[in-house]
C-alpha cells in the first residue's frame, strides 16, 4: 500500500502544485467520469490527479485517503473477529465475510491500478473527441446514478442500524464479552459500530465499482459504435488510411479499458454471485433473527441490488460486442461501393477490413469470461437452479 502516495500528481510531496496543473481531469460536460472521480475520492480511493493549489491541500488529501484506508482495515479486523458470533447459522456469516473481503480487495485493486484506470478513461475521452466531438462519454444519467448511490447507502445504513443496534442489541450485550477491562456497553458499541460502518463502506465501494466499470464499458462501446458510423460509405484512399490508424488506436483504447477493469469485474461478479447464494440461503433460514421485517427487507434489497449489478455490467459490456457487429455491417456496406474503385483504394480497404476482422473487441473478467448479455443468462440460470435445489431440500411445502 506504499503506492498510495506515489501516483503522479496525486497526494505526493515530491510534485509541486505547478506540475499538478498539467494533469487536467476530463471536463464534466463531455463525460461522466468527473463525478465518479469525486465520489471515489470521498471514499478514500484516489484515481484522478488532483488540481491542488497549495501543499496544504495535498497534505490534507493524503491524510484523508490514508485515514479512510486505515479505518477500513481496522474495522475489517474487528468485524471479522466477532461477526461469526453475532449472526446465526452459516449462510449469513459466509455472506458477510465473502462480501466484505471482496469489497476490500476491490478497494485495494482500485488503489493499485489507479494510474491504469485513469489512463484508460482519459484515452477514451480523447478518442471520442477525435471520432465524434459531440459524443458524451459514459452514461448520460450519471447524476441520477450518483443520487441513487446516496439514497441506497442511506437505506442500507438505516437497515443496519435498526437490525444491529435495536433488534439484536440486547443479545449482543450478552454474547460479546469484553476481553479487556473495559465497560461492556462501550466494548459492544465499538464492535457493533465497526460491523455496521465497515459493511456500509463495503456496499458503497461495491456500488462505486459498478458505476466506474459500467461507465467505462459504455465509453468503450460508444467509441466503437461512433467509429462504425464514421467509416460508412468511405470511398477516399486518404480517408481509409486515416480510419485504419484510428482503428488501431481504438483497439488499444478498448484493450486498455479491459486491462484496467478486468480484475475489478471478476471480483464484482464473485461478490454478487456469492451474495445471491447467501441471500437465498437466508430466505430459507429458520432463525428467529431473520424472520423480522427488517431482515427480510435487507435480503430483498440485496437480491434486487445483485440483479441490478448484473444488468448494468452486462449491458455496458454488451455495447462493445454490439459495436463490433456494427463495424462488420459498415464494412459490408462499404465493400459494395469499393469494388468498382481503383486498386489502391481496394487495397487500403482490404487492409482496414483485415484489421477489423482480426481484432476481437470485448471486455472480460480476468480474461476468463466475456461481459455481455449471455453472461447474465448464465448467472441467472445458476441462481434459479440453486434456489430450486435449496427449496427442495428445505422440505417446505408450496403455499397459496
Amino acid at each position: 500500500m506504499n503506492n498510495i502516495a506515489d501516483t503522479r500528481g496525486i497526494y505526493s510531496f515530491r510534485f509541486s502544485p505547478t506540475i499538478l496543473k498539467a494533469y487536467k481531469t476530463p471536463k464534466p460536460k463531455t463525460n461522466s467520469f468527473q463525478l465518479i472521480y469525486k465520489a471515489t475520492f470521498a471514499m478514500g480511493i484516489p484515481i484522478a490527479p488532483l488540481n491542488a493549489r497549495s501543499s496544504c491541500a495535498l497534505f490534507l488529501a493524503k491524510i484523508w485517503c490514508w485515514s479512510i484506508f486505515l479505518y477500513k482495515t481496522v474495522a475489517l479486523l474487528i468485524s471479522f473477529s466477532h461477526v461469526y458470533r453475532m449472526l446465526p447459522g452459516y449462510a449469513s456469516p459466509f455472506a458477510f465475510y465473502f462480501f466484505d473481503s471482496f469489497s476490500y480487495i476491490s478497494m485495494v485493486t482500485f488503489i493499485l491500478q489507479r494510474r491504469k484506470i485513469y489512463s484508460a478513461t482519459k484515452t477514451a475521452v480523447d478518442l471520442a473527441a477525435r471520432i465524434d466531438p459531440s459524443m458524451f462519454v459514459g452514461s448520460k444519467t450519471i447524476q441520477y446514478e450518483i443520487l441513487l448511490l446516496v439514497m441506497s447507502s442511506l437505506t442500507v445504513i438505516s437497515i443496519f442500524i435498526i437490525f444491529f443496534f435495536y433488534q439484536e442489541w440486547e443479545s449482543y450485550i450478552k454474547i460479546l464479552q469484553a476481553p479487556l477491562p473495559a465497560h461492556q456497553y462501550t466494548y459492544t458499541w465499538i464492535v457493533v459500530f465497526s460491523v455496521v460502518s465497515h459493511h456500509a463502506c463495503s456496499f458503497i465501494t461495491c456500488f462505486l465499482s459498478v458505476l466506474l466499470c459500467y461507465n467505462s464499458f459504455l465509453a468503450a462501446g460508444g467509441l466503437v459504435n461512433a467509429y462504425a458510423e464514421s467509416i460508412r460509405f468511405m470511398t477516399s484512399r486518404n480517408a481509409l488510411i486515416r480510419s485504419l490508424g484510428l482503428f488501431r488506436e481504438l483497439c488499444r483504447g478498448v484493450q486498455k479499458i479491459d486491462a484496467a477493469f478486468n480484475s475489478c469485474v471478476f471480483f464484482l461478479f464473485g461478490t454478487v454471485v456469492g451474495n445471491f447464494f447467501a441471500a437465498i440461503s437466508v430466505l430459507f433460514s429458520e432463525s428467529v433473527s431473520f424472520q423480522t421485517p427488517v431482515a427480510r427487507t435487507y435480503v430483498g434489497f440485496t437480491l434486487l441490488g445483485g440483479f441490478g449489478i448484473i444488468f448494468l455490467l452486462t449491458t455496458g459490456g454488451n455495447t462493445v460486442s454490439e459495436g463490433q457487429r456494427r463495424l462488420k455491417l459498415a464494412l459490408l456496406e462499404d465493400s459494395k461501393k469499393i469494388a468498382g474503385l481503383s486498386p489502391d483504394v481496394v487495397r487500403t480497404f482490404t487492409m482496414l477490413s483485415d484489421n477489423i476482422r482480426d481484432f476481437k473487441l470485448a471486455v472480460t473478467g480476468c480474461e476468463m469470461f466475456t461481459v455481455d448479455k449471455g453472461l447474465a443468462l448464465t448467472v441467472g440460470g445458476m441462481i434459479i437452479t440453486y434456489s430450486f435445489l435449496l427449496f427442495q431440500f428445505s422440505g417446505k411445502p408450496f403455499t397459496t
